[in-house]
């Protein structure tokens, strides 16, 4: 049965529904760690803890479920979550590891070696500019503390030990974010969207930083209204790289520099059926329409029809959203944690759940007091 009408579903029930989903999902003995879907999983995917309960504690505040937890088991996840953050001969300080993620990630070191060994010989060539594994693990142990740090925040709690390693003067700071591909934007902004997070959270006197991260933002936008370098990149691209640019602007408050142009770009076309890429146009526009009551009416008109896009991923008779269109999410940050099967999964579940919230939001649908995450 596929659902074309928010109108056709009963609030609590359907918001039940997508609770008792994140239920079904959790590992039995450990109320805090849970599994990315319940058939296709793999044995990574039930090895990795960190990033799926951060996905499971995110769901339940959107679905306003999280209050609902009586404190000392709200206080026991936050010091399950902080139990990752640890001090590293490897990584940074207080960086939040999760040794089932990098355990998988090195499993087929022989294999990456060899491909990491023609990476660089591509990269002398200065025509490509691939990753190696230790920087690919690197950025993605980052964007895990960040995706920690964030969700502790979401919920008015906060990681045990301030981080510490992130770019703090205006050299530093322009010095590693050039390091990407800024005609890349959705990986590029994610670096962006980082240091503000690990800023406002992490460091008090933080002014002068914000400044600086904001000198750098002006420097990528282009006259169009989008976040790049270069040749301009495609629609997913350049929607998918302003999501990421936005959500760091929105935790330094600083104002979209040219929503009305990005509006227009997003009600132009249509994004792809993954998870991502559907949650972060849906973000894109509701950033922008919290700023600018440019095309308002068209952008309701545009998400009311969006219902229909959603929910050729939920699946009724489990409760759950799947990633991709009949499939759940198989990687997650370079490891495989599931076979792909017709199934509905954490991630999607969180995304598409997220994307609903923030469609209430704008479409001013009172029936759901459901709640919108800040990334």
């Amino acid at each position: 049965m596929k659902i074309k009408n928010i109108d056709s579903l009963d609030p609590v029930i359907f918001t039940d529904e997508i609770s008792n989903f994140i239920g079904s999902l959790k590992i039995p003995k450990n109320n805090y760690s849970f599994l990315p879907c319940l058939n296709g999983v793999t044995q990574a995917g039930r090895e990795l803890k960190l990033g799926f309960s951060c996905y499971a504690l995110k769901t339940y505040f959107t679905l306003n479920k999280w209050d609902n937890f009586n404190e000392e088991y709200k206080n026991e996840w936050a010091k399950y979550i902080n139990s990752f953050q640890k001090k590293s001969k490897i990584f940074p300080d207080y960086s939040f590891l999760d040794d089932g993620y990098i355990d998988n990630f090195n499993k087929f070191r022989i294999e990456r070696f060899t491909k990491d060994f023609v990476k660089k010989l591509l990269n002398l060539s200065k025509k490509y500019n691939y990753q190696s594994k230790k920087f690919e693990l690197q950025t993605s142990i980052r964007a895990e503390t960040k995706q920690a740090i964030s969700t502790l925040q979401q919920v008015n709690l906060s990681n045990q030990y301030t981080y510490y390693d992130f770019p703090k003067t205006e050299s530093e700071i322009n010095k590693y974010l050039n390091k990407y591909d800024w005609n890349k934007p959705w990986s590029a902004g994610a670096q962006f969207s980082g240091l503000c997070v690990f800023v406002s959270t992490q460091h008090e006197n933080n002014i002068d930083i914000k400044t600086s991260l904001e000198n750098f933002i002006n420097s990528k936008v282009n006259s169009d209204g989008f976040y790049y370098s270069g040749e301009k990149p495609n629609y997913t691209e350049l929607i998918n790289g302003s999501m990421k640019v936005l959500t760091g602007l929105d935790w330094l408050n600083i104002p979209i520099h040219y929503p009305e142009k990005i509006v227009d770009l997003c009600l132009s076309g249509k994004p792809s059926q993954q998870g991502c890429d559907l949650v972060d146009f849906v973000y894109v526009l509701y950033r922008c329409s919290l700023e600018t009551n440019y095309r308002k009416k068209d952008i309701i008109k545009y998400l009311e029809n969006f219902y229909e896009t959603i929910f050729y991923h939920f699946y009724p008779n489990l409760g759950g959203f799947s990633y991709g269109i009949d499939s759940s999410q198989k990687l997650y940050y370079g490891v495989k944690i599931s076979n792909g099967k017709s199934e509905p999964d954490i991630h999607g579940t969180l995304l598409l759940t997220w994307a609903l919230s923030m469609i209430f939001k704008i479409t001013e649908n009172e029936n759901y007091d459901w709640k919108i995450l800040r990334p």
